[in-house]
């Protein structure tokens, strides 16, 4: 009777797997022969780190503004979108990079606000990987679309044209403009790890008034996800769909 019972359960261990198989094979067949391009979001920070304060929370910014791009894209019949975290919740910054590299993303986009104890300091600045790294020069060209289109919101460009590099030396963050001699140190770890173009952006200071009603408010979010959108079309060469369609 036992060995009745084992090869019972041995059957029907088979007869599930056989079931499954359909589905898992129809699962693998879709990821396999699906086109749209994979863009990998990441809202900084979260969970028990809300980032920097200010007049909003620097999470606050970062979830809004992801939110809202991750629904323009799933929009877009040429994109599809992974969350480097789950909106709400926290995850250390390595997971997330090796979340898009397992998922193998086609470009990165990490989103972040600034903060100054000086009240004036203001504006955009994205750093894209540095030079040296494999993917330097497509991040720079897509770091060059962001900042085009943030610049046209009326928001300052911080650094040349927008665009900075991040070094740190001795556990100092250093920001080096790129016509700048530049150091061979490590960077952000959003656009040194990834096996894609990443870049990595400071939307506006939470700090600033001005900046926070222009880019850091709901719909001023939703307006940095627009032209966030529009880089990522420009990049790719899409044409960009309307949001109301």
């Amino acid at each position: 009777m036992k060995r009745r019972r084992i090869r019972w359960g041995r059957i029907v261990f088979i007869l599930l797997l056989l079931t499954l198989l359909p589905v898992g094979g129809r699962w693998a067949w879709e990821k396999l022969t699906d086109t749209r391009i994979l863009i990998a979001l990441d809202a900084g920070h979260g969970g028990n780190d809300p980032g920097a304060t200010g007049f909003v929370d620097e999470t606050f910014l970062t979830e809004t503004t992801v939110e809202a791009l991750a629904e323009l894209l799933e929009h877009d019949p040429s994109y599809r979108v992974l969350l480097c975290r789950e909106l709400d919740e926290g995850a250390d910054v390595n997971s997330r990079w090796r979340k898009a590299n397992a998922h193998h993303a086609e470009l990165l986009l990490s989103v972040h606000g600034n903060s100054s104890e000086d009240p004036a300091a203001a504006g955009f600045e994205v750093y894209p990987s540095p030079p040296g790294r494999q993917y330097h020069e497509e991040s720079f060209r897509f770091a060059s679309l962001v900042a085009d289109r943030m610049g046209e919101t009326g928001i300052r460009l911080r650094g040349e044209g927008g665009i900075r590099y991040a070094y740190y030396i001795d556990n100092v963050k250093n920001l080096v403009d790129p016509s700048a001699e530049l150091p061979d140190a490590p960077s952000f770890a959003m656009v040194d790890y990834p096996e894609c173009p990443a870049v990595l952006a400071e939307q506006c200071f939470v700090t600033n008034a001005d900046d926070v009603a222009l880019l850091g408010t709901e719909e001023g979010c939703k307006t940095a996800a627009w032209q966030y959108y529009l880089a990522i079309c420009d990049f790719f060469g899409t044409l960009p769909q309307s949001p109301t369609q």
